[in-house]
């Protein structure tokens, strides 16, 4: 399976929805294709873990939510995090350690650095699946990320979203000095990870809905 049929999830009535993006109604900024890799990567890997760097307005969350036993996602806008958390389930004006949601959503309203460390802490094995999305502010924490995840020892299977895919013209990030995010940029730290020789890459040969592209790595599989 290399596409999958997304719903949109409908925000709460009474509350001023921002227009951040196309498709912002949809996980994945509508990417079908995206969310068949996803689950390529939980059958093949064993995942039963879901971390999400930038939730955004939650979208994306919610369809992990329905995929994953365990959601860990993080957001530095208060804003941003107030509409997620109520999508979720989540009362702001409490300790939203736990949603509402079954299985366990836990949001937190703090920069990707700090959460990606607690969450990696708090759930140290290979069954987890990290998506790297907090791209938006002026300091782009990407390398920060991936260098976390290094030290604390763990490997989990990774995409990075608004990554440049080789060939194509799919929208892609860049870091403050103009370097796009590409295979250069963070090899180096995926050697850390995974070892030299330990890891593959996989790139979107088709993107839809907001047209970004995105880049998944993996352990090598074993045997």
């Amino acid at each position: 399976m290399d596409h999958v049929e997304l719903k949109p999830y409908p925000f709460p009535a009474g509350m001023e929805i921002p227009r951040l993006m196309p498709a912002q109604e949809f996980p994945w900024n509508g990417d079908g294709y995206l969310a068949a890799e996803v689950l390529r990567l939980k059958a093949v890997h064993g995942l039963e873990v879901a971390i999400e760097t930038g939730t955004c307005l939650g979208s994306t969350a919610l369809w992990l939510a329905e995929n994953f036993s365990l959601v860990d996602t993080c957001e530095i806008n208060p804003e941003y995090y107030k509409i997620a958390a109520a999508r979720l389930g989540c009362d702001t004006e409490m300790d939203c350690g736990a949603s509402g949601i079954e299985p366990m959503v836990n949001i937190e309203n703090m920069d990707s650095q700090d959460a990606l460390e607690l969450f990696v802490q708090s759930t140290l094995c290979e069954s987890v699946f990290v998506f790297l999305d907090a791209h938006w502010n002026d300091h782009c924490p990407l390398l920060e990320e991936i260098e976390i995840i290094a030290e604390l020892g763990a490997k989990p299977c990774i995409i990075i979203h608004d990554f440049q895919v080789p060939g194509t013209t799919f929208g892609f990030d860049s870091m403050p000095d103009g370097t796009p995010f590409h295979l250069e940029l963070v090899a180096p730290y995926m050697d850390a990870i995974y070892g030299t020789n330990g890891w593959v890459v996989n790139y979107p040969t088709k993107v839809e809905g907001a047209m970004r592209g995105w880049a998944s790595f993996a352990p090598v599989a074993k045997g």
